[in-house]
């Protein structure tokens, strides 16, 4: 090496990985949102019935999470990225086609696969940034996470905006008359125009951290001086917050489903009609957007504030108070749709953000605590934090679901579910049979992120400030 050469500087080098990581999760998210921002028109353009939605949304919970704990344990155990870079480019070319969708089956194949690929991203790219992040490893994680909240925001927000752009007009330039359909067809075709940016990203990606290991220098050494008690504490510890994260998924996915019927009802409300159109559905696809964009916004801005400001000591209250907090706003928002159209859309917006900060907010946190408390297996619990919780999340649409429009309209219910029913109560067998409407699955929903508060009284409040050291 000449005199005027410099080796490189590893921090240097760590950081510029990190953020090419962090980069690639907020395209990642993009591709993530499209699918839900755009559920009311393909709703219409597809003839897609109300459990049909909540079905896809929860077959998309189900691939993302099922595929994460096998990537993550595969990660660790071949000190591999590769999976994360596959499911990426696995997402961008889905996602990037699902205006190619004929009818829901063909939705679904696309939806549940592309959704299958952004969730074996996460958990080797979660544990990468972790790992560059050193002792800052929550602030890293926070900024990761934030990343993938604005790339949601962006994805549900742009995303119909962009296919109303490209829809071309009633007539075409050289004379010809195009129906509605046809139209709404043509502008989500026009999605494809992500996928170039997708590719070009994983690319990269792998390019930047590839050929680094990611285990943690003396881990399992580490790990190898716990005894039995300090050993089982700390599982049990991330198990608790295993199953906080279930409940607040949960809830998320509930939302999601919750806010495209409440977009759907509050554009009918407004134009004092009965039935969506394809116009109506592009309305109703942009009212959904921005609030499934609030709710990325809460959680992006509560977890970059606790990654940068959260001592090890306050991690336990804030996994219990934010929880309430956001229980407390999803309960409000029946009351908040009773008010005049134009503030009732603002409220309901505000009540996204706070609900998002209540269920999101602790998620970097719990997979940061998580890494700290095994950190030999870090891609494993950064897996179970995300995709392990997320897979059961699917229960979040089909429960609001049931919750709203009850079980006589599915076509078709388990024997032994409907023999349960009618062994309750007439009142409370009626409801469920019949549905509770869109409020009380509100309701239920903020019940159910309440409980996820709850749960974490258990977290050991000692190990969680010794693992910080």
């Amino acid at each position: 090496m000449s005199s005027n050469q410099q080796p490189a500087n590893p921090v240097s080098r760590s950081k510029q990985r990190a953020t090419v990581t962090i980069v690639s999760h907020f395209i990642v998210d993009v591709f993530s949102f499209v699918g839900v921002a755009l559920l009311p028109m393909l709703a219409v353009l597809l003839d897609i019935r109300p459990e049909q939605k909540a079905l896809l949304l929860a077959l998309g919970s189900v691939c993302s999470g099922v595929i994460q704990p096998v990537v993550a344990w595969a990660s660790d155990k071949l000190d591999s990225r590769a999976f994360g870079t596959a499911g990426f480019v696995v997402a961008v070319l889905c996602i990037g086609n699902l205006g190619m969708a004929r009818d829901f089956t063909e939705l679904a194949i696309l939806y549940s696969v592309g959704a299958m690929g952004v969730g074996a991203f996460h958990p080797p790219a979660a544990a990468t940034v972790g790992q560059l992040g050193g002792s800052k490893r929550s602030m890293y994680i926070a900024i990761f996470f934030l990343a993938g909240m604005i790339g949601g925001i962006v994805g549900n927000v742009f995303t119909p905006q962009f296919v109303e752009w490209m829809t071309p007009a009633k007539v075409s330039a050289n004379g010809t008359i195009l129906d509605s359909a046809e139209r709404a067809r043509q502008g989500l075709l026009a999605i494809r125009w992500f996928m170039p940016v997708g590719l070009i990203a994983a690319v990269v990606l792998a390019i930047a951290i590839h050929k680094h290991g990611h285990r943690h220098h003396a881990a399992h050494e580490h790990s190898g001086s716990w005894d039995k008690k300090e050993r089982s504490t700390r599982w049990f510890a991330v198990w608790v917050l295993y199953t906080s994260n279930v409940l607040r998924f949960t809830t998320n996915m509930a939302l999601v489903y919750l806010f495209t019927e409440w977009a759907s009802q509050f554009v009918m409300i407004t134009h004092n009609v009965t039935e969506m159109t394809e116009q109506l559905g592009i309305q109703a696809s942009q009212v959904n957007g921005t609030l499934q964009a609030s709710m990325q916004m809460g959680m992006g801005a509560g977890g970059i504030t606790l990654g940068f400001i959260l001592a090890a000591r306050f991690e336990k209250a804030v996994f219990v108070l934010l929880p309430m907090l956001g229980a407390v706003s999803i309960a409000m928002i029946p009351v908040l749709t009773q008010v005049d159209p134009t503030m009732a859309r603002w409220a309901v917006m505000l009540a996204a953000v706070i609900a998002g900060l209540g269920f999101g907010a602790t998620v970097p946190v719990s997979i940061s605590l998580a890494q700290r408390l095994l950190p030999h297996r870090t891609s494993l619990v950064s897996g179970l934090m995300l995709g392990g919780a997320w897979m059961l999340s699917f229960l979040g649409p089909m429960g609001a679901e049931v919750v709203q429009n009850g079980l006589r309209s599915k076509q078709r219910v388990p024997g032994f579910v409907i023999r349960l029913v009618e062994s309750l109560p007439d009142a409370l067998q009626t409801q469920i049979m019949d549905g509770m409407g869109l409020d009380s699955a509100f309701m239920v929903t903020a019940l159910v992120l309440a409980v996820a508060g709850c749960i974490t009284f258990f977290l050991p409040h000692e190990l969680i400030v010794r693992s910080a050291d």
